[in-house]
């Protein structure tokens, strides 16, 4: 989706200011983002074995509080 005219010379206007109060920071901002833009990353199974991790201790904590409640007798 195309930004209109009016939010590009909004758009503009935030970036002039923002490089007047700290030019040292837009400097930093501007050496980033050129060249062609790529699709973004998209994780692998070596990236989920963290969520996979949490959801074993999950259900491991589940198991053992079901096993160790108390016994209605």
């Amino acid at each position: 989706m195309a930004l209109s005219a009016r939010e590009r010379q909004i758009l503009d206007a935030i970036a002039r200011q923002f490089a007047t109060e700290e030019p040292a920071l837009a400097r930093g901002f501007s050496e980033h983002g050129r060249g062609r833009v790529t699709a973004e990353r998209i994780e692998g199974r070596r990236d989920a074995w963290p969520v996979a991790l949490i959801a074993v201790c999950l259900a491991v904590f589940a198991v053992v509080l079901l096993v160790s409640g108390n016994p209605r007798t």
